[in-house]
């Protein structure tokens, strides 16, 4: 008999008695017995209760509603083991969607979903003939399910003669096989740190453009036969243990093989050896009569045999085990197309950490240890603090976003206090990171002035040559260093740069492996020999004339990281007050804003819509990973040639502010207020400047992009010339509405910090614009992650004769609620405060009790 769990939103208690009512038939059979929530008695605890029948269930529905998503207790606790139950094969959840919803994004999405076609119950002409068809959908899948009920005898097996993993291999499963600490646990497991990332499914044909991304645990289920790469250190051995573990729990007998442990071509004696030290009481024979065979072979570049035996093991290995994933570094791709035996392998590789993953990674590294303590708000808050701070180090992927790094990020802001003083805390994380590479190539501590030295002045030579060095040009290189410096042995120390992923060498071409290393080098050595050196004064020239170069731009960033010296702060200021210098400041006064009035009144009202928190920040780094995948491969203007080109000095802009912002936060303590002062002023301004030159010069060209717009419209039979010109001039106001929502946000994330609060303030004071205000009101909420009712009304007092600033301000607050946990009180308060209808506002923030 299975047992039927159900879970539902409270206002959905009809919907829920109506499904108890069709299954009528299904109990008296004797297939199930139903629970849920009405029948806990009084006097129990009924958090206890929930969770112990849900942990019993072989069959979980959902009744999938706007109420049900918006219950915090229902998506945030019980969903969360409900879907691990049914990843373990434990349990089935099954969705039924009782009233339309838009659910895409929710993580049950991809479940199949009664009834047909995920048609809404409420929806249906007949609702008998709906709730026949789900009853018809659970038979078939209560009949056809097989819960995993050897799982805990397996994973967790002490018993004498019971099958399950040895205490070697459980200890090989939770070791993060790197040094980790946190000051809320003693000892973290690599199950309470990982991510699943995601992985790009190669196209078999190579002129598919189009790339396709999949989370790792879906490829698992996806294909039988998989050659899984990455960089080194990507994850590829915790992602193999992750499998291992999670098939482990669905009563399969996952086996690990290590490329470089394979030096017989006979797999018997090679699976037997394994078997014994992964498995007790379990022989080769019983192994391979059990069905449920799944070989992991993890460095399949590095097996021990010749060619010839190498295919004969891998064909044996492809026709014994029932599902095969190998893995391998990226350049393995190109090898393996001749490799018969991984003919018909599908080819995946292992990407870095996107937005959303990250979000994830963080948010389970502040949980360690307060899991069932800490509240959502104080975790969103903590979580967008680390992640601002580890994108800000990441950046781009001038360090690559993989697992490793961006734990050994969090664990270096765990352990701020021990920061050296002559770096930004940003240029302290780059710096433990190189250490870290230096310590993994056994490099002696002592020598580390030495190799720094080296890599300083390699850097300096690659930067000034604009190009990485070829054979004869790094000869050159060390001879001259050793006209300037000692003596050294630098083919040892090549040897070791290069294989601790320091450096790399592309053809004959040796440079930096990755970009955060070169910047980090170019950067020391101009803020070292800028006072003595005319050389490096004019590549500082250069580099701030040509600042709308990505590059560039990240060598100038670099270059804060190691002085403090006030020349710095000149030349930034020197540049961003000759940016857009012919403009004036956008004030955005309601009577500059006019023409924008007739569209205002168009558009349609704001609402607070009901929004799960972490459905919108999931979209929202959807958003972010699809826009950096998109354009993973494009470049910032390069060319000396658009060096003076409008979209340079836009670009330049932007930069100069991102430049700005980094000095403030990471020196906001050690700088004087005036200069903080001045370099937030002038950031301000030139970004302010361009919002000027694009309303000016939109506005003078009007007629032209109306007449753009109206010409593609016009394609449309249906509309009349009066419709399309009207829809035309709209979408003309609409462009200029986002780009100045836009830019006010670029300003704000680019140049706001939270511990300079007080700057803005004064910058707003001195000239209390809308434009101003609007932007400190955007610093606040950004950095703070919090709602000051007082402030927003301050604000909304100042902006409300003002429509178009007013609104943004909405927008500005609406975005807030969807991003972070806000009562119920909150919401009313804004609500009167800001005229926002609140949709259904008395379900809006209550915590309901809907799982059950």
């Amino acid at each position: 008999m299975a047992k039927v769990f159900i879970s539902y939103a409270h206002k959905d208690e009809e919907f829920k008695n109506s499904l108890i009512e069709h299954m009528s038939s299904l109990k008296r059979s004797g297939l199930i017995e139903e629970w849920n929530d009405r029948k806990i008695e009084a006097g129990k605890n009924w958090k206890n209760e929930i969770s112990d029948n849900l942990q019993s269930a072989t069959i979980i529905l959902f009744l999938i509603s706007a109420s049900f998503l918006d219950s915090d207790y229902c998506i945030e606790i019980e969903a969360k083991t409900a879907l691990e139950m049914h990843s373990e094969g434990r349990a089935l959840l099954i969705p039924i969607v009782i009233r339309p919803i838009y659910w895409e994004h929710s993580e049950f999405y991809k479940l199949q979903a009664l009834p047909k076609d995920a048609k809404a119950v409420a929806t249906w002409e007949n609702e008998d003939e709906a709730w026949l068809d789900v009853i018809q959908g659970l038979n078939r899948s209560i009949t056809n399910f097989k819960p995993v009920t050897i799982m805990n005898k397996i994973i967790n097996s002490d018993i004498d003669n019971e099958i399950g993993p040895t205490t070697q291999i459980k200890d090989w499963l939770n070791d993060t096989e790197i040094t980790l600490t946190h000051r809320n646990v003693s000892k973290i497991n690599l199950e309470q740190i990982f991510i699943t990332p995601d992985v790009e499914v190669k196209q078999e044909k190579k002129k598919d453009e189009i790339k396709t991304y999949y989370d790792a645990s879906e490829v698992l289920e996806k294909y039988s036969e998989i050659l899984m790469v990455g960089e080194e250190q990507q994850g590829k051995t915790s992602l193999l243990k992750y499998y291992y573990k999670s098939l482990l729990k669905q009563g399969c007998l996952p086996l690990y093989l290590n490329g470089p442990d394979v030096k017989k071509a006979n797999l018997k004696e090679v699976v037997s050896k394994e078997i014994k030290k992964q498995y007790v009481n379990l022989t080769y024979d019983d192994y391979f009569n059990s069905g449920k065979t799944i070989l992991f072979l993890d460095n399949v570049d590095q097996i021990g045999l010749n060619n010839k035996f190498r295919d004969l093991f891998l064909n044996e290995c492809n026709e014994l085990f029932s599902k095969k994933i190998y893995t391998g570094p990226i350049a393995y791709l190109l090898v393996a197309n001749d490799i018969e035996p991984l003919f018909g392998f599908r080819k995946t590789e292992i990407i870095g950490l996107g937005h959303k993953k990250r979000e994830q990674l963080i948010q389970k590294w502040i949980s360690l240890g307060v899991e069932e303590t800490i509240c959502d708000k104080e975790l969103y808050e903590k979580c967008d603090d680390l992640k601002e701070r580890v994108n800000t180090v990441v950046k781009r992927n001038i360090v690559p976003p993989k697992p490793i790094y961006i734990l050994m990020i969090l664990q270096m802001f765990e352990a701020h206090s021990k920061l050296n003083l002559e770096l930004s805390s940003h240029g302290h994380c780059y710096q433990q990171l190189i250490y870290q590479s230096f310590e993994n190539a056994k490099i002696n501590e002592r020598e580390f002035d030495k190799y720094l030295n080296v890599l300083t002045e390699l850097a300096w030579t690659i930067f000034l040559k604009d190009s990485d060095l070829n054979e004869h040009q790094l000869d050159e290189f060390f001879i001259n260093y050793a006209v300037e410096f000692l003596n050294i042995d630098h083919d040892t120390i090549l040897e070791k740069l290069k294989k601790h992923s320091i450096l790399v060498k592309n053809g004959f071409l040796t440079g930096f492996k990755y970009p955060y290393i070169f910047y980090f080098f170019v950067g020391k050595k101009i803020a070292e020999s800028f006072s003595e050196d005319d050389n490096s004064k004019l590549k500082v020239d250069f580099l701030i004339e040509n600042m709308h170069r990505e590059d560039f731009a990240n060598i100038l960033i670099f270059i804060t990281h190691h002085t403090k010296d006030a020349w710095v702060l000149e030349k930034i200021n020197m540049v961003m007050k000759s940016l857009f210098n012919s403009n004036d400041e956008a004030s955005l006064e309601k009577n500059q804003l006019v023409f924008m009035d007739e569209f205002m009144k168009q558009i349609p009202e704001l609402i607070i819509e009901q929004r799960g928190v972490q459905i919108e920040r999931d979209k929202y780094n959807d958003k972010l990973d699809l826009v950096e995948r998109s354009n993973e491969n494009s470049r910032d203007f390069e060319s000396e040639e658009i060096s003076k080109d409008i979209l340079a000095n836009i670009n330049k802009t932007f930069k100069g502010m991102e430049i700005s912002g980094q000095i403030i936060r990471n020196r906001h303590a050690s700088l004087k207020r005036s200069a903080l002062q001045e370099l937030a002023t002038e950031s301000i301004k030139s970004g302010l400047r361009f919002l000027q030159y694009f309303i000016t010069i939109t506005d003078i060209a009007k007629k032209e992009i109306v007449q753009v717009i109206a010409l593609q419209l016009a394609e449309n039979p249906s509309l009349t010339d009066r419709e399309v010109e009207k829809l035309a001039e709209n979408a003309y106001v609409h462009l200029t509405y986002n780009v100045m929502q836009g830019v006010i946000r670029k300003i704000a994330a680019s140049i706001g910090s939270r511990d300079a609060m007080q700057v803005y303030e004064v910058i707003k004071n001195e000239n209390e614009t809308p434009a101003l205000i609007l932007l400190t009101q955007c610093i606040n909420l950004h950095f703070n992650k919090k709602i000051d009712i007082v402030k927003v009304e301050g604000t909304a007092e100042k902006l409300k004769s003002n429509p178009v600033c007013f609104r943004i301000l909405k927008e500005l607050i609406v975005q807030h609620i969807y991003m972070f946990p806000t009562d119920y009180k909150e919401k009313q308060q804004l609500s009167e405060l800001l005229k926002l209808p609140v949709q259904k506002q008395n379900l809006i923030g209550k915590k309901q009790k809907t799982l059950a």
